[in-house]
């Protein structure tokens, strides 16, 4: 038990000491590289730890390669095209017409994901975004609205998503279907095609099909 106790303080102490030296980002803002070594670190780390049998020192080996790994691809990543290649380029996943479908896919993302990561960038409508920019890291960056600021006061519910019917907002809401298919027949839209449908508590419809641009509008000005 004594080894183990002493293997673990020497393996803590050279984890720390890497981390340290790799930076200080958190899980959320790195690039996928930096996540995967870090992966590979902490698993490193575990095998001689436990083990008594592997000498410690090809654990701190195989850890301190990896940190070798690391910084010499960030001295790769000083080239424009080598970052694109390792880490990826941002991506515009929204844009003038609305939500860029194409560009989602390329990043296997559904627009329930995009959603999310709105509001976890403190943005609940779409109509607060003029231009929406998916880094590297998986962070939203947003270009605001500013007509929109302060006026957003109520949380769109999505009702259709790329193509389907949202059952349970539909329910839990008591939204009128008859109104939303009224809505679909009058923009000559079928649910297929819907993008996104999306309805707030002052009856504001934000409203994208596959071959139209996103618009907002009230319920009732839609049905006029």
């Amino acid at each position: 038990m004594l080894i183990i106790f002493i293997r673990a303080i020497i393996l803590f102490a050279v984890l720390l000491f890497v981390f340290r030296l790799m930076g200080k980002r958190q899980i959320g803002e790195m690039e996928p590289f930096e996540l995967v070594i870090t992966l590979v670190i902490s698993e490193l780390a575990c095998i001689p730890m436990a083990d008594r049998s592997i000498p410690i020192t090809f654990g701190v080996v195989a850890i301190l390669t990896m940190f070798v790994i690391h910084q010499f691809i960030l001295l790769l990543s000083h080239s424009d095209k080598l970052q694109g290649i390792i880490n990826g380029k941002p991506v515009m996943v929204v844009n003038g017409n609305g939500i860029d479908v194409n560009a989602l896919k390329g990043l296997n993302m559904h627009v329930n994901d995009l959603l999310q990561s709105m509001r976890a960038a403190e943005y609940f409508s779409l109509e607060e975004i003029i231009y929406g920019i998916m880094e590297t890291n998986g962070q939203l960056t947003v270009v605001a609205n500013k007509q929109m600021e302060n006026r957003q006061q109520t949380l769109p519910i999505p009702l259709i998503l790329e193509g389907k019917w949202n059952e349970e907002n539909i329910t839990e809401n008591n939204f009128d279907r008859a109104k939303l298919n009224a809505l679909l027949q009058r923009e000559r839209a079928k649910v297929k095609n819907v993008i996104l449908l999306a309805v707030d508590e002052n009856n504001r419809i934000t409203l994208q099909t596959r071959n139209k641009p996103i618009y907002f509008k009230t319920l009732e000005e839609s049905l006029k």
